[in-house]
């Protein structure tokens, strides 16, 4: 099998729970964390952030979701790799705030069991040097 390439499928989150956040392209994954893969937008269309933290309890950071990286959140995004719901939900990241909370946008729905874990596979942890980042061209985003 070729391991070089693979594909992967993120299902945006319901417009009724999460209606501002789907606006980015394409990117590498430039971080490799414990607990997310953390991707940087290289589109020339997607490079302000989102002008708030969007989120909704009933859409949390479970495993295999993707969220907006930062204050405020964006252009760069992450999957998470582990249940993230304390790390990024309410009121993880500011203590002042504890409503505030990482917006979550979507779901991987294919490739969370091969794709995803061989990016993580990569033995760079952390920030990753530009040899070791990971190359995104394309995204396919499936609307509910």
């Amino acid at each position: 099998p070729d391991t070089k390439t693979g594909r992967f499928v993120i299902e945006l989150a319901p417009h009724e729970l999460i209606p501002a956040a789907c606006t980015w392209k394409y990117g590498s994954v430039h971080r490799n964390a414990g607990h997310v893969l953390q991707i940087q937008s290289h589109s020339s269309e997607v490079h302000q952030s989102m002008p708030f933290q969007e989120y909704s309890p009933e859409f949390p950071h479970k495993k295999f979701t993707t969220g907006y990286a930062g204050r405020p959140s964006g252009p760069g995004w992450y999957v998470s790799i582990l249940d993230n719901t304390k790390n990024h939900g309410p009121g993880s990241q500011q203590q002042h705030n504890p409503h505030e909370a990482d917006a979550n946008f979507g779901s991987v729905v294919e490739g969370a069991g091969d794709v995803i874990p061989r990016i993580h596979s990569v033995p760079q942890k952390g920030w990753l040097d530009k040899a070791n980042q990971i190359v995104i061209p394309k995204l396919t985003i499936l609307t509910p």
